[in-house]
């Protein structure tokens, strides 16, 4: 072999080697076969045993993203959560509830939220559950609590 060849195979493996090691301390961690040590997240038990829906009413509170609202001119409030382009509306919605979560609200602070979303001229007020009822505004419905 030449000397040019020997000092080229050289350097390569000086740079492999550099890279390999590089590599492992940078990049990942050795594959184990033991098993990993894990535990419940602390509020997981706690939310999970008092898990509700969206949409509720803000008198049994709302669940940890949303807020109590009220409706200018509408009578009645409700529970909602934030939305955006590229958040939608949660769509777990109170048992019986066959109204629409739709991103409908506008705050004066610029935000924006869900509202579930009903059919006022319909004689099923079913359609927002329990102790709700659909109120007309702008032509739409929107499901209110009317306690």
């Amino acid at each position: 072999r030449s000397p040019s060849l020997c000092f080229l195979h050289s350097i390569m493996f000086k740079l492999l080697a550099s890279l390999a090691v590089f590599s492992s301390v940078t990049f990942g961690h050795s594959v184990s076969t033991e098993p990993q040590l894990v535990k419940l997240h602390p509020n997981f038990v706690a939310d999970y045993l008092n898990a509700t829906t969206h949409y509720g009413d803000p008198k049994s509170g709302c669940e940890s993203d949303e807020i109590a609202v009220q409706i200018q001119g509408v009578q009645g409030d409700f529970c909602t959560p934030a939305c955006s382009l590229v958040k939608k509306c949660p769509t777990d919605v109170p048992d019986g509830v066959t109204a629409n979560p739709e991103c409908a609200l506008s705050a004066s602070s610029g935000g924006k939220y869900c509202a579930l979303i009903c059919s006022p001229s319909s004689k099923n007020d079913a359609q927002c559950g329990t102790n709700a009822s659909c109120k007309a505004i702008s032509g739409v419905g929107i499901c209110t609590y009317d306690d």
